[in-house]
């Protein structure tokens, strides 16, 4: 059960989606992870959205950094960017403040690790079929039935795409094209048709 809810949750990263907030201390640039972080979505400093760049391009960033001659090394100010790297978010500039609740994390969480038979799956129960196709698919796999692995392989990604399709929010508000017929060249400026 702890298997088919996590991988759920890696197959749908928008199921548990969770924010944290984290104080921010001055001169400090690394701050620890969530430890049950399954993708991050967004990071804020101070409510303004810091870009994430990855490793490489963010060593390229601070390497064309311009600190002032009175400042050792990159200096201190209000950070822009930001990389994962070891389990750390490493901040840049280093902030040059301390903010209660400053850093802002939005991320997709992994679910709780079911331990009794009284606690209950944190995947939503439209998702039942999906951890039932899997639980069964890890069956078929120890007793050796390829055959049904497969079956059920195709059975758990058939509904977690369907139920992937049915949370994407749909706007049908709007026509997706605008269309221009031949006949819409007969319409005057006056408003109306030509006869």
């Amino acid at each position: 059960m702890n298997d088919a809810q996590r991988q759920i949750s890696v197959d749908n990263e928008e199921l548990l989606e969770t924010v944290v907030q984290s104080d921010i201390v001055i001169s400090q640039s690394d701050y620890s992870m969530p430890s049950n972080m399954n993708v991050l979505r967004s990071l804020m400093y101070n409510n303004f959205r810091l870009r994430g760049l990855s490793f490489a391009q963010f060593n390229e960033y601070i390497d064309g950094f311009k600190a002032t001659p009175s400042q050792n090394g990159y200096g201190n100010g209000t950070p822009q960017v930001f990389m994962v790297y070891g389990g750390l978010i490493t901040l840049f500039p280093t902030p040059n403040q301390s903010i209660t609740s400053g850093l802002r994390i939005y991320y997709s969480r992994h679910p709780a690790t079911i331990t009794t038979l009284a606690d209950t799956l944190e995947v939503p129960d439209r998702y039942s079929k999906a951890v039932l196709e899997f639980c069964l698919r890890q069956a078929y796999e120890l007793d050796e039935n390829l055959w049904m692995v497969d079956l059920k392989d195709q059975g758990y990604s058939q509904q977690i795409q369907k139920l992937k399709n049915q949370e994407k929010p749909s706007s049908n508000e709007y026509y997706p094209t605008i269309t221009t017929l031949p006949e819409d060249d007969v319409y005057l400026d006056a408003g109306g048709f030509n006869a």
